[in-house]
């Protein structure tokens, strides 16, 4: 069966009829985390994991993994870039309830998650971010991405910024037309995609 692609505008305006019909944003952004989380599971294994979450609701996702792997016996690690922008992401936060570091003072870990940005990205990241996620992927047995590696544009695939090579990208809901467009993949690896069938 194909999979539906939706452009930044599409996603966002069907997450909209979801809300609209009941369902809370924050529950979308539960189903998200909690898909990652398990994604992260199944490919990685038990390890150490360290979650880098933006301040919008990629770095949300980000929370609510942290918090399933916690759950279930995962050494977890959050740092953020930012403090939560929007009301769904400052819940996830709370329900974190962990300690948070900044993103400039993060470790490097065996299993990393990168939650910076997601879709809807519009300019390239800073050469320090850049490089510090660089260090950080690099650094990993294992690196992930949230929705869309932290650098992509979502609609076309253009690089806003260098982007590290990632082993796996989780994406929620429909594939985004990046997903299609070609873009680096860490030499050796898959890239592989995994979509889970769940809003935001």
């Amino acid at each position: 069966m194909a999979r539906p692609i939706l452009t930044t505008a599409e996603m966002r305006a069907a997450e909209a009829r979801e809300i609209s019909t009941g369902t809370p944003e924050t529950e979308l952004m539960d189903r998200a985390g909690h898909a990652l989380a398990e994604a992260v599971r199944l490919h990685a294994g038990p390890r150490q994991v360290l979650v880098l979450c933006g301040p919008g609701n990629n770095g949300g996702d980000g929370y609510v993994a942290a918090r399933r792997l916690a759950s279930i016996g995962y050494p977890v690690r959050v740092a953020a870039l930012a403090e939560p922008g929007s009301d769904a992401a400052q819940w996830a936060r709370k329900q974190w309830g962990g300690p948070v570091d900044r993103f400039e003072d993060a470790t490097p870990a065996p299993i990393l998650i990168d939650c910076l940005f997601g879709t809807g990205l519009s300019r390239g990241l800073d050469d320090t971010v850049s490089k510090h996620l660089f260090a950080l992927v690099d650094q990993a047995l294992v690196a992930v991405a949230c929705d869309l590696p932290s650098g992509i544009a979502s609609d076309d695939g253009a690089l806003l910024s260098s982007v590290p090579c990632y082993d796996l990208t989780v994406t929620f809901g429909a594939l985004k037309p990046a997903h299609r467009l070609e873009f680096q993949t860490r030499p050796g690896a898959a890239g592989s995609f995994i979509e889970r069938a769940v809003g935001r």
